[in-house]
């Protein structure tokens, strides 16, 4: 329901926000008006990666209204949950979860002489409870993060 406002965005237009419906978020950035979920976030860092500057944010508030999100890739449109979902049929039901872990402000990869992401992957079900359950069993808490993301 979003690809017009993502049009608009993408488009040269003088004042891209009287085009759209949109409210100040609790820390006073734009927020579209129904989207899947939005985040507002704070400057971390900035990093100089040769001819591009990456912005590393921290998340300062975060809501999901349950709505399928809108994907672009490759010229096209499309809803990631249902293209998940489309994957992991055709993947005869396997799905991969992945999760960066930190702790005060610093990333955990997990692993000692290859450093990687714990991710774990499992045939059907939730991949997000599955990857809590792994990530229990490796034993690291775990927050109760994932009921945010609609993977």
């Amino acid at each position: 329901a979003q690809k017009d406002v993502s049009i608009k965005f993408a488009r040269p237009l003088e004042d891209r926000f009287a085009a759209v419906d949109w409210a100040r978020g609790p820390n006073g950035c734009p927020i579209f008006a129904q989207v899947a979920a939005w985040f507002e976030c704070s400057m971390h860092d900035v990093i100089e990666a040769g001819d591009h500057v990456m912005m590393v944010g921290r998340v300062t508030a975060f809501k999901n209204s349950g709505l399928n999100g809108l994907g672009y890739a490759r010229g096209g449109y499309f809803a990631p949950s249902v293209a998940a979902k489309a994957n992991s049929s055709a993947a005869g039901g396997e799905i991969g979860a992945v999760a960066v872990l930190e702790r005060h402000g610093a990333l955990f990869p997990l692993g000692y002489d290859n450093l990687s992401l714990p991710s774990y992957s499992a045939g059907g079900g939730d991949p997000a409870k599955t990857l809590a359950s792994h990530l229990e069993q490796l034993g690291l808490s775990v927050h109760d993060w994932f009921s945010l993301l609609d993977l």
